[in-house]
């Protein structure tokens, strides 16, 4: 039956021509199923979220490391360090950690402005920054390559405005280099009985500086005695002409300005092994005094924490001359 049907097929074709075959053919090349549009559906996959970790180094300073922000202390201090002192007498009123040898970050520029002052080198002298000043740091400076500013207007970036490139050209500009500085940083260090510090660069930057409080309170006190350091350290805002430009400065320190205290000189510091750091020369209760805090958390806590001495010790003297007169037997 097969065979048959392919030659009655065959006959048919040779009946209907050529014509008709290739019409045939072209129908059936033609020919497709019918299409039919499906409409796209936009598939919505579900990512699980990517939590991104931050890999950071410890953050803790030195202090927080060993444990001593958490020493117990009546005036419930966030810092690690505190200490104060009468600077005429040299009476301690409040003193926590005050011996423990731990790293200063810029409170260092204090030794670095005092070596400037007893050298006597000309503070109207011009000196040039250079790119050698461009130490590596985190901290922004104003001060560009090719500026020139006095000897005086460096100090005064170097202490109020925490300048590192002002502290570091002041040492290059000394006699003998940044070599020989460090070396008359640490031997004025030793003149003054300064037993537990060491001072390796003149910005602050280095954590193998190192001091105790009680150290930086003597230091202090001898600062304090150059008015030009005093005044240096202690003003708000400051306009350098550099030359072809000026220059606007601001101060680190938020207690400048505060109608509270009186500062006679002031210099703070940070990095992240020291903590946040701040020394103060000032005069209340009837009492020169100088203030030291290191390794607070952050600035608030480190002027709070000075406030906080303060306040103590105001009512430790007025307690005191309330009393002064009276006989034991009277308060029975």
């Amino acid at each position: 039956m097969f065979w048959m049907t392919l030659c009655t097929l065959a006959c048919m074709a040779s009946l209907l021509g050529a014509g008709a075959c290739e019409a045939a053919g072209a129908a059936v090349a033609t020919y497709a199923p019918r299409s039919f549009s499906v409409p796209t559906v936009k598939v919505q996959t579900h990512k699980a979220p990517v939590v991104k970790r931050r890999l950071r180094r410890n953050s803790l300073s030195v202090a927080s490391q060993s444990g001593l922000r958490e020493t117990p202390d009546p005036l419930e201090l966030s810092s690690s360090v505190a200490y104060m002192i009468d600077q005429d007498t040299g009476e301690v009123y409040f003193e926590k950690n005050a011996y423990i040898k731990l790293p200063i970050a810029s409170v260092t520029k204090l030794m670095t402005a005092l070596v400037i002052a007893e050298s006597e080198l000309p503070l109207k002298a011009k000196l040039k920054v250079t790119r050698a000043d461009y130490v590596k740091s985190t901290a922004q400076s104003k001060l560009r390559s090719g500026m020139v500013l006095t000897r005086e207007d460096a100090l005064r970036a170097a202490l109020m405005s925490s300048d590192n490139r002002a502290a570091h050209m002041l040492a290059r500009t000394y006699p003998g280099g940044v070599k020989v500085f460090v070396e008359k940083m640490n031997e004025t260090a030793r003149e003054l009985g300064m037993t537990d510090s060491f001072f390796s660069d003149p910005t602050g930057l280095s954590n193998e500086n190192v001091s105790t409080a009680h150290d930086l309170a003597v230091l202090a006190s001898r600062v304090h005695s150059y008015p030009v350091l005093a005044k240096a350290s202690t003003g708000a805002v400051a306009l350098l002409n550099t030359g072809a430009s000026k220059v606007r400065l601001m101060t680190t320190n938020r207690l400048i300005g505060d109608p509270r205290w009186n500062v006679g000189l002031q210099k703070t510091g940070y990095t992240r092994a020291a903590g946040r750091c701040m020394v103060v020369q000032s005069e209340f209760a009837g009492h020169r005094v100088v203030m030291v805090v290191l390794d607070s958390e952050t600035n608030g806590k480190r002027a709070n924490d000075m406030l906080k001495m303060r306040r103590w010790l105001e009512e430790e003297v007025r307690f005191e001359s309330q009393f002064a007169g009276v006989a034991p037997y009277g308060l029975m």
